[in-house]
């Protein structure tokens, strides 16, 4: 995934349950990239206990696999409880997160803005399958 393909995706409205290509939610952003872009591996689940169970199953399995430090391309779980959100990491302009947000829409978050965000603690996670 380049920054021209980043690109595209900048300013697209967020909508909640949103696969694309007009709107996205963060689950469908991260689907769509990491099956047109990279290996795939990102089903189709809704959040809430179905998405709890999906990333407990696919850790447990070693699909997915939590890395201290990501690659270009790696999942990011950027706030865990009641309220996930996730994207995708890119290594471009020093790394950053491409995700949607609510209210916001598609943006690109360099990794030294993520606290200001109130994403303090980014899980980053390789996806194998």
């Amino acid at each position: 995934m380049t920054a021209d393909d980043v690109n595209r995706y900048i300013g697209l409205p967020w909508q909640f349950g949103a696969r694309g290509p007009d709107a996205y939610d963060c689950w469908g952003l991260l689907m769509h990239c990491e099956c047109t872009y990279f290996s795939g591996g990102i089903p189709e689940v809704q959040f809430g206990d179905a998405a709890r169970d999906l990333y407990a199953s696919k850790l447990r399995s070693g699909e997915w696999v939590i890395v201290p430090h990501p690659d270009h391309g790696d999942g990011v779980l950027l706030r865990d409880g009641n309220d996930p959100h996730v994207g995708i990491y890119l290594d471009l302009d020093g790394g950053g997160i491409l995700h949607a947000m609510e209210g916001v829409g598609v943006v690109f978050t360099a990794l030294r803005d993520l606290n200001f965000m109130g994403f303090a603690q980014p899980t980053f996670y390789r996806i194998y399958g």
